[in-house]
């Protein structure tokens, strides 16, 4: 192996050579960066969902686009939440008013984000649930409406129609989320409402706990 020229100083490129490493490609790091991004987005974004779907404020309404009709997302009956990390500590909230629970505000208010989230999501009536996963984006346990085709041939393509629903109306809600976050909104407004729905909401349960 040929040693670095005399007089000038070692590259980070002769440095990975000498010690026998792999260097790693700027494509490949450039790719990681990309996945970091997603994994942190994912979990904003289903942090914030909790707050958005907050059903005491009327929320979780999502106006249509030109591929997606209007449709209202409910928070489902289970909510896993991390701390951000190497720190330790973890809650999986289950119930059927998961989203009001004061074990998720006060996790979050902690520093926890939401990793894993049960959502119900409304159109005309007509359920769709689906457990989301902020770390690679992908759909779990998902259940679609009741099917109204009767002949077979017609119920596959109904429940491609249905998946393709799904798949919108999460992008739908994602892009919603994604253009406040990119805004002067999210600092100015979306982060103090958020911060004032968690103090309200916590010292509300314990107003509740007092009077019972």
């Amino acid at each position: 192996m040929a040693a670095p020229k005399k007089g000038r100083e070692p590259s980070l490129a002769d440095q990975i050579a000498a010690s026998g490493e792999t260097e790693v490609s700027k494509t490949e790091l450039s790719l990681r960066d990309d996945v970091a991004d997603q994994r942190f987005l994912g979990r904003e974004f289903l942090t914030w969902l909790v707050y958005f779907c907050d059903e005491e404020s009327d929320g979780g309404q999502f106006a249509g686009t030109d591929r997606v009709a209007p449709f209202r997302m409910r928070i489902g009956e289970r909510a896993v939440l991390r701390a951000l990390g190497d720190a330790t500590g973890e809650i999986a909230a289950r119930g059927p008013a998961t989203g009001h629970s004061s074990d998720v505000r006060y996790a979050i208010a902690g520093g926890l984000t939401v990793r894993e989230l049960d959502l119900i999501l409304e159109r005309d009536e007509r359920l769709w649930m689906a457990t989301v996963n902020a770390e690679h984006f992908d759909l779990k346990r998902v259940k679609l409406p009741e099917l109204l085709s009767e002949e077979d041939s017609e119920k596959v393509s109904e429940r491609l129609s249905l998946i393709a629903d799904l798949d919108g109306m999460l992008k739908a809600a994602f892009a919603v989320f994604l253009h406040d976050r990119l805004s002067n909104r999210w600092q100015k407004q979306t982060i103090p409402s958020l911060r004032d729905w968690l103090k309200r909401s916590i010292l509300e349960e314990k107003y509740l706990a007092r009077e019972a």
